[in-house]
């Protein structure tokens, strides 16, 4: 046989094979079930947004009927995950069947990171991207308050503006840092958009002045606790102030 013809023929007969067997696995899927539900909530152990109760139930919404017995072919994993994701304390969602059948759902919270005090409505959180996420009925995270003069800067995100974005910097920095996550329990932004830090266990108040050189700043503060406070007392200052460079101006 020609060496052409005989190529084209075993190309021929494999093709053919492949899609028969393609066929045939489209129709068992088609035929299978979603044999179980799994949902894994990713950081569960920092904070506690949501339950798996509840992105079940989103789940379900997401599907035309109840996604536990549904046929494979009829799972759409797209809308099941923008479903879940209507959640604002959803960051993330993954949505699979795996080789057993079960449906498995793995989810990642959003991390606040922050709460805004709105005198004139409810407090808002802020998470680690810089979006807003209202309150939570069932869990208060233990973030830095966050008292403004001028409120309602923001819609939707601290990156609508420039001060959102360094305040957006500064959060995330402490939120870093063991010691300040654990010291700086409230802040204050003035008119100027400067910020004051009420911390948790001294009484001096910490002009930090504008939300930049964040780094230096605090290694300036941390200076402060360890070379200053030990030698002059702890409740000598009522104020530290880092606003200046190469400078702790105290009183």
């Amino acid at each position: 046989m020609n060496i052409d013809l005989k190529n084209i023929l075993i190309y021929f007969i494999g093709s053919l094979t492949l899609i028969s067997f393609i066929s045939f696995r489209a129709l068992r899927l088609s035929e299978r079930k979603v044999s179980g539900i799994q949902i894994e909530i990713m950081n569960n152990q920092e904070f506690y947004l949501i339950d798996r109760f509840e992105i079940q139930e989103l789940l379900n919404k997401g599907h035309s009927a109840n996604v536990l017995g549904a046929n494979f072919d009829q799972v759409d994993f797209k809308l099941l995950e923008m479903q879940v994701e209507e959640n604002p304390f959803v960051a993330e969602i993954d949505v699979f069947i795996n080789v057993t059948g079960v449906l498995e759902a793995k989810v990642s919270q959003a991390k606040p990171i922050g709460r805004l005090i709105n005198s004139q409505g409810s407090d808002q959180y802020i998470d680690m991207t810089g979006k807003l996420l209202p309150m939570n009925a069932d869990y208060t995270a233990r973030v830095p308050l966050i008292s403004l003069a001028k409120e309602g800067q923001w819609t939707n995100h601290l990156g609508e503006n420039d001060f959102g974005k360094q305040l957006m910097e500064f959060l995330i920095f402490i939120n870093k840092d063991d010691m300040w996550r654990a010291q700086i329990a409230q802040l204050t932004v003035n008119d100027d958009n400067e910020l004051i830090l009420w911390p948790q266990m001294t009484k001096q108040l910490i002009l930090f002045g504008p939300a930049d050189e964040i780094e230096k700043k605090f290694e300036k503060l941390k200076l402060f606790y360890k070379e200053v406070l030990p030698k002059k007392g702890w409740n000598t200052y009522s104020s530290v102030n880092l606003k200046y460079k190469n400078q702790i101006v105290c009183k």
